[in-house]
């Protein structure tokens, strides 16, 4: 299984714990909040669980990136100069399980995989399963 594999069961699993949590508790039963709002929060829960799989997996190609590359966490915060002082770059050192959400944003995993991805072409590393 590779490792976007992994991170979408994850999420799909995610997803089907909250389902089911949902029918069983009855917490977004359409007869107490209406068919809107209960359409809605199994829309919003899926954004989510879709989020936590994108973020994870661009999170765990960049840290792949950065280590066949030989790059650290100094060389990574140089490649996003205009971040804010409490954002975060991936540490390829020394990688969470789950990417950190509130330390490292959604804006700086992009602004890394658009820069590594070209510079692990060059180099002939092969691509992030």
């Amino acid at each position: 299984m590779t490792h976007k594999q992994r991170w979408a069961a994850i999420s799909a699993l995610i997803y089907v714990v909250f389902v089911v949590a949902a029918i069983v508790i009855g917490f977004l039963d359409p007869s107490k909040i209406g068919l809107e709002w209960t359409i809605f929060w199994y829309f919003v829960v899926a954004a989510l669980c879709y989020y936590f799989y994108f973020k994870n997996v661009t999170y765990r190609e960049i840290v792949y990136y950065a280590k066949k590359l030989g790059l650290h966490k100094a060389d990574l915060e140089a490649l996003v100069p205009n971040r804010k002082e409490t954002q975060d770059v991936p540490d390829p050192d020394h990688p969470d399980f789950f990417s950190p959400f509130a330390k490292v944003p959604i804006n700086v995993v992009n602004v890394l995989s658009d820069k590594l991805i070209p510079l692990a072409k060059e180099q002939g590393i092969p691509l992030y399963k």
